[in-house]
């Protein structure tokens, strides 16, 4: 019986043969509940479940071959990486908005979709890696020399010296494997990481040098979120550091409705920083560490406890971790190693962001996000890009209030401007918590507020999703409706660059005022707009209508008197003032073509090429195109 099983497990796809010796594998592991068993970003198994340890792991006697100890590097068993086959790994299933629309109990925002995607892109294609192994030497289009390429050193592993780096270098099989993924499938997301690098870099120094933690743990916050604020895992972890809640409130961050400190780049380096230093302090060791930061403190204990060594790579190789784990310690090396010399992996021409800077400063509770953005001198898009935390279009009622961020040496300016808004008309708002049956419309309607301000204040870019259980805000009447409405706009949206081209002229009668206020800042004068009439099509959304013009789906509402973005018929007449040479910028979703794109934004695919300095029609998840109407 046992012959004829490995015969057909033999005879299966690779990646079948993986999922089918992993089922095996774990139905001889338990099922640990407490908080001390998950690390931060909360590993766990292909269903979502908290993975466990084994529980009867091989010992394991002498040294591997491929492993060296701290401050030497063993080029041993670098040719035989090529042969070794990696451990089994499932990939994720299911659609990533299953879980996160679960975790939130609200739409996705804008900032966490493309972010959210692409982390869960990167992990599939680590999953696809891991399954299916490298063939080959990474091709010459990799590197800036192409005579790199054809290299007896490929990966420049004769240049590695661990007395370069502040954590502990080796060079094994495992850590090689991940250098290939980054130099070779992975090359795309590890190219993104680095230019979001130098936006958080410099302030993760600073509290790593403050704490006297090693400067390159950076590389921890790149593999666990590529350095994006908003990236939601599968394991429902958020943020820069990945943190799950639990783990995420036990060390000092809030998540509420209200607010979730994870996003916030300081406050959960703070709380890195702190949790990395107790696993350091607690194993004396930076890879058990990081090994406990993603599979948990309880399961390290276990584990040295029952193979009697702290050595991390003996640990893995007797089988004491799970999959996740035993590839996160050489990922982090591997991560950090071409790091710290990219242009010498082939990384160059990339885009660097400028760094994150601001000011601190605490502001009373229940202060509307559009009243901060204003006395801020900036936009609501710009605040909230300066506060990811904040969850909601106002701060929260209780308390003595929050901490927010402004423009750099804005403090005092802010502080007197919000000193002059009087508190009653800084917002007032209610709660509400959607029941089965109800709609945008009717929940506007039950409290005297338009749809489109509810739209715009609870940030609900597809007005027709809405889900049972949901809490939104409910702005009150008159002055905080009013100033919402009169501060928000397209919030992707970039200022038109500098070029010859002038803005087309308008050829019909220009909008009120009031119609294009959703687009002004305050204090701007009004941009001249075009009377479009549109006539709706078979099969059109209200979003999709607003989307083409380059409008809010909230003005397209409120200029032609709709309360229920769901019913717009086909064959109705629309009114849109559209702003003359008005630009928007696109986040590339999944599955999308650039043609596709030019076809919704009416432009063709040389416009978007040329408008964007693009080379080819490539585009990517999360990748931001400027478009011109």
């Amino acid at each position: 019986m046992t012959s004829i099983l490995l015969i057909i497990a033999l005879a299966l796809p690779s990646t079948a043969q993986a999922g089918w010796f992993r089922k095996g594998k774990d139905k001889e592991r338990k099922t640990y509940s407490e908080v001390d068993e998950k690390g931060a970003s909360g590993e766990r198994t292909k269903d979502g479940a908290p993975a466990a340890e084994d529980d009867e792991g091989a010992e394991h006697d002498g040294e591997d071959a491929g492993t060296t100890s701290h401050g030497t590097v063993d080029l041993r068993d670098a040719d035989s990486s090529m042969r070794e086959e990696p451990k089994a790994v499932q990939a994720p299933e299911g659609s990533l908005w299953d879980f996160i629309e679960n975790i939130e109990g609200a739409v996705p925002t804008d900032e966490a979709v493309p972010q959210s995607e692409e982390l869960d892109e990167e992990r599939q294609a680590e999953h696809t890696f891991l399954i299916e192994g490298v063939n080959g030497r990474p091709p010459e289009a990799f590197y800036a020399d192409p005579l790199a390429a054809t290299a007896d050193d490929p990966l420049f592993l004769n240049l590695v010296n661990p007395a370069d780096y502040d954590i502990p270098v080796v060079i094994n099989a495992d850590v090689i494997r991940w250098m290939r993924y980054f130099t070779g499938s992975g090359r795309k997301y590890y190219a993104r990481w680095l230019e979001r690098s130098t936006k958080y870099r410099p302030m993760m120094y600073e509290k790593l040098d403050k704490a006297g933690l090693p400067r390159d743990l950076v590389y921890l916050s790149m593999i666990e979120s590529g350095y994006a604020t908003h990236a939601y895992s599968r394991a429902a972890a958020v943020g820069l550091w990945q943190f799950i809640a639990p783990t995420a409130t036990e060390w000092g961050m809030r998540v509420d409705w209200w607010v979730d400190e994870r996003r916030d780049p300081e406050v959960s380096t703070d709380a890195a920083i702190a949790f990395l230093g107790y696993l350091n302090k607690k194993f004396g060791s930076w890879h058990l560490a990081w090994a406990a930061y993603n599979g948990g403190p309880g399961r390290v204990d276990r584990a040295v406890a029952r193979h009697g060594t702290k050595d991390f790579w003996k640990l893995s190789k007797a089988g004491a971790f799970p999959d996740e784990t035993d590839n996160y310690v050489p990922k982090l090396i591997a991560a950090a190693i071409i790091g710290h010399n990219p242009e010498r992996y082939g990384f160059t021409g990339l885009q660097y962001q400028e760094r994150l800077d601001y000011d601190l400063v605490q502001v009373p509770p229940s202060a509307g996000i559009d009243v901060l953005a204003r006395c801020a001198g900036v936009s609501v898009a710009q605040f909230q890009e300066m506060n990811p935390h904040l969850l909601r279009f106002t701060l929260p009622p209780e308390g003595k209030g929050l901490f927010v961020h402004v423009p750099k040496n804005g403090k005092d300016t802010f502080l007197a401007a919000l000193d002059k808004v009087p508190p009653a008309e800084r917002i007032t708002f209610s709660r509400h918590k959607v029941r089965p049956g109800e709609s945008l419309g009717s929940i506007a309607k039950r409290y005297g507020v338009s749809a489109a301000d509810l739209q715009r204040v609870n940030k609900i870019s597809n007005p027709n999703k809405i889900l049972v259980g949901m809490e939104l805000v409910i702005p009150g009447k008159g002055g905080a409706a009013a100033m919402v409405a009169a501060n928000d706009g397209p919030r992707a949206e970039p200022k038109a660059p500098a070029s010859k081209a002038t803005a087309s002229k308008s050829t019909s009668e220009q909008a009120p005022a009031k119609a294009m206020t959703s687009t002004a800042g305050a204090g701007a004068s009004q941009p001249k707009a075009t009377k479009i009439t549109h006539v709706v099509r078979k099969g059109e959304a209200l979003s999709a209508i607003a989307a083409r013009y380059g409008v809010s789906t909230a003005d397209v509402m409120r200029w032609n008197g709709i309360s229920n973005a769901n019913k717009v018929n086909y064959g109705s007449k629309l009114v849109i003032y559209q702003k003359a040479s008005a630009w928007s910028t696109h986040v590339v979703r999944k599955g999308e073509t650039m043609s596709e794109v030019a076809e919704r934004y009416g432009c063709s695919v040389a416009d978007i090429k040329g408008w964007n300095n693009l080379k080819s029609s490539e585009i990517y998840v999360g990748q931001k195109i400027k478009v011109r109407r």
